[in-house]
């Protein structure tokens, strides 16, 4: 008994010890906390096939700090911020990061087709609160506000078309704000924000007194007065740190009081959060089908395009009929052949004609499919170049509303099917159907009473085809519907991979690709199963016909000699897989004639220059020297992207003088002016007038207005070619000039140490 009361104080003594050591170790691992969010020490990065040493020396971005990076263009700045997201390859030296994770807001904003609040959320759990002081830090409260009743949940085209510069960026900082997180690579975010909005947007998210106080900042920027507030600077140079600058000072942690007032010092807004449960369906402009069959000028577009038209059409029904009269008269001949008596059947004559009818069938096959196709290709090519014209000359508002996927979509794999899948089944229809008349006509000539059973058989075919095309092109025009949504999330996720693996939402991406794959794969897999479902009625009413046939053959076998029997019922036996073929080829051409279809949806979009509501549509032709002076007059003029929204430019009257420099601040508006003046929107949406000149712009043909004016957008875009070909793509100018203009804008040096000079490979974008 008194070795049971000893024993817990033993094993208390025992474990004392041990209890101290522990909680040494783990004040002593506290206190070993590390001071820096991340450490380099002579680092150097693979960047295509060159080496280039970034950081010649070791740098440590102190935790909880701001830290400023500056430098010229092409320094090296972005390649720093990508270097500690793992983007680039490290040949060399050490990168040690000492955070759990990473909020990143790149150079280009990244904006995919959807609401502003997923673009912003990107996978995350909703947090009410935290979400609207994201929202009023990154001043889009009054952008939201704009928007009406939808708000946060308007939806956002691909790469955000229909939004701003200084918006996506906005969006794009706000993303990374809500995403809290230990470290922040803000890649000059603001440099689209105009200066007041900047300001405020740096005070309330990025500076000591923010929203990310007490977060590691590293902050890439050109503005270079916000770097005062940096704790530690650093200046890149040609991929080298020429110098670093650290400051130390005591650390200010303002209270969340302290932020609420200075958030509240600005214009409040109306904005509230829509907690309601949205249809986003009805926000979202999905994609329609028509309903029905196809249409007949969509069949006879497709044979009777250019350059034959229906001399083609024509020439290739002839061509058909001649195979098909060729092929029974082969059959036809041997069956008479074979009907002869001995002797008659060694003549050379029958075997030299039955040769003849093999060899015609032989060659006129191969003319007739090389034709076939030959015609079918220059009806996909003419609905690809029509639906190239529709799209480049149709109005920008149709690329707010329609995600580049479905566009890639259409042009990719609707004309895969156009050019590779329709022929091969139209060809098999057009011959299969004549296979089976022909095997028909050849059955009736010699038991006449086989025809009986085509009146009750013909129209159940009929009826058949007909109640499984209903169903059939309808999942058809689902099946590519479906497909859309495919290829849009899988090119932007190929714009955004840099931020989708710095926020760790790659399984995120992966699941909506499953989920829409397995949407397209539903209605695919339900399209199949309705063709195998008709293929076996066809194939048990067409063995009806071969059942017929051989009672008869039988019942009647004093009246039908046996050469005609034999050769009617191996034309019935062939024409159990040739009818079922037929109709199942003749049905899945209907079903591929939708990506036909919608192919020709595209080349009948209405073009830009006819999108007018001017009650004169009578164009004026100004003088060959216009604008000669540059002069520009706005009056009472009101602009609206779309007639339903409200305006953007309200009532402006403004004169801009000859050979004056205007500059244009404000939050909003200011790209508006250049979608005015390059009547970038229909016309139905604006009121007033535009003088450039004292000529109406809304008079002038849009090819010779734009041909007249130039631009420096706010987002530059390279085609894929060469350098000289992006500066002068019409080949208007010398090799001097081009030179000349390479040099005002401090680029001509690039040009001289390159081997190729002018000719430099530009890769798109």
């Amino acid at each position: 008994m008194s070795i049971l009361l000893v024993f817990p104080l033993v094993m208390a003594h025992i474990a004392q010890p041990l209890l101290i050591r522990q909680i040494v170790l783990y004040i002593k691992a506290q206190s070993e906390l590390p001071v820096y969010a991340a450490y380099l020490f002579a680092i150097a990065l693979c960047i295509s096939a060159m080496v280039q040493a970034i950081v010649p020396q070791q740098i440590f971005f102190q935790n909880r700090r701001i830290v400023g990076v500056k430098g010229s263009i092409g320094a090296g700045k972005s390649t720093l911020l990508a270097a500690i997201l793992g983007e680039i390859n490290l040949v060399s030296g050490k990168l040690r990061l000492h955070v759990n994770s990473i909020s990143y807001a790149p150079q280009s904003a990244w904006i995919f087709a959807d609401t502003i609040r997923a673009n912003i959320l990107l996978g995350k759990a909703m947090d009410e609160e935290r979400y609207k002081i994201v929202i009023k830090a990154c001043c889009l409260d009054v952008d939201l506000q704009n928007f009406g009743e939808v708000g946060d949940l308007s939806m956002i085209s691909d790469k955000g078309v229909n939004l701003s510069g200084g918006q996506k960026a906005r969006i794009s900082l706000a993303r990374a704000l809500y995403a809290d997180t230990d470290l922040y690579l803000l890649d000059d975010p603001l440099a689209a924000v105009d200066p007041k909005v900047a300001k405020n947007i740096f005070d309330r998210c990025i500076g000591p007194h923010s929203l990310l106080r007490g977060k590691t900042r590293i902050l890439v920027t050109h503005q270079t007065h916000f770097l005062v507030e940096a704790d530690q600077m650093i200046l890149m140079t040609y991929g080298h740190i020429e110098e670093l600058l650290i400051e130390q000072r005591p650390t200010i942690e303002p209270s969340t009081d302290v932020l609420e007032t200075e958030l509240s010092d600005d214009k409040e807004t109306d904005w509230v959060l829509n907690t309601t449960v949205t249809d986003m369906n009805s926000i979202v402009k999905n994609e329609t089908s028509v309903d029905g069959a196809i249409k007949w000028n969509v069949w006879l577009k497709l044979f009777t395009s250019p350059p034959l038209r229906w001399f083609g059409f024509l020439l290739m029904i002839i061509f058909m009929f001649v195979n098909e009269a060729s092929y029974d008269f082969a059959n036809t001949w041997l069956a008479l052949w074979s009907d002869k008596d001995e002797r008659e059947q060694r003549s050379s004559f029958y075997a030299y004609v039955y040769l003849g009818a093999i060899c015609s069938i032989l060659i006129i096959s191969i003319i007739r499919v090389a034709y076939i196709y030959y015609v079918m290709l220059c009806g996909s090519t003419y609905f690809h170049n029509q639906m190239l014209k529709g799209i480049l000359y149709t109005s920008l508002r149709f690329f707010e509303s329609n995600p580049s996927g479905r566009i890639l979509n259409r042009a990719s794999k609707d004309q895969q099917v156009l050019d590779q899948s329709l022929p091969l089944a139209l060809i098999d229809t057009m011959q299969y159907l004549l296979l089976t008349l022909g095997s028909i006509t050849i059955i009736g000539r010699s038991n006449p009473w086989v025809l009986l059973i085509l009146i009750p058989l013909v129209p159940s075919v009929v009826w058949l085809r007909r109640f499984y095309m209903h169903s059939s092109r309808q999942l058809k025009r689902l099946e590519s519907i479906t497909r859309s949504p495919i290829y849009t999330l899988f090119s932007s996720s190929l714009d955004g991979l840099t931020s989708i693996r710095a926020f760790d939402v790659q399984e995120d991406f992966l699941n909506m690709f499953i989920e829409r794959t397995d949407a397209n794969s539903r209605a695919y897999f339900i399209l199949s199963s309705t063709a195998h479902w008709f293929g076996i009625r066809l194939d048990l009413m067409a063995s009806l016909l071969t059942l017929v046939t051989a009672v008869l053959a039988v019942a009647l076998r004093h009246q039908i000699d046996p050469s005609t029997a034999a050769l009617s019922i191996t034309y019935c036996i062939t024409l159990t897989g040739l009818f079922q073929w037929a109709i199942r080829q003749s049905a899945e051409a209907e079903n591929f004639m939708t990506s036909a279809e919608r192919i020709h949806e595209y080349g009948q979009l209405v073009p830009e220059s006819q999108q007018t509501s001017n009650e004169s549509n009578i164009l004026i032709q100004p003088a060959e020297d216009w604008p000669s002076r540059g002069i520009i007059e706005f009056k009472d003029y009101t602009f609206r992207y779309r007639p339903e929204l409200d305006p953007v430019l309200k009532n402006l009257n403004l004169r801009i003088e000859s050979k004056e420099k205007i500059g244009i601040i404000g939050r909003t508006g200011k790209s508006s002016l250049l979608h005015a003046l390059f009547r970038l929107v229909d016309q139905s949406a604006i009121s007033g007038t535009i003088l450039i000149d004292d000529i109406d712009i809304g008079r002038l043909s849009l090819d010779h207005l734009r041909s007249h004016l130039s631009v420096i957008p706010q987002v530059p875009v390279l085609f894929s070619g060469t350098l000289r070909y992006n500066i002068d793509p019409f080949h208007q100018f010398s090799d001097e000039e081009c030179l000349r203009v390479l040099e005002a804008v401090q680029l001509k040096q690039l040009v001289r140490n390159h081997p190729d000079g002018l000719h430099l490979l530009v890769a798109e974008s």
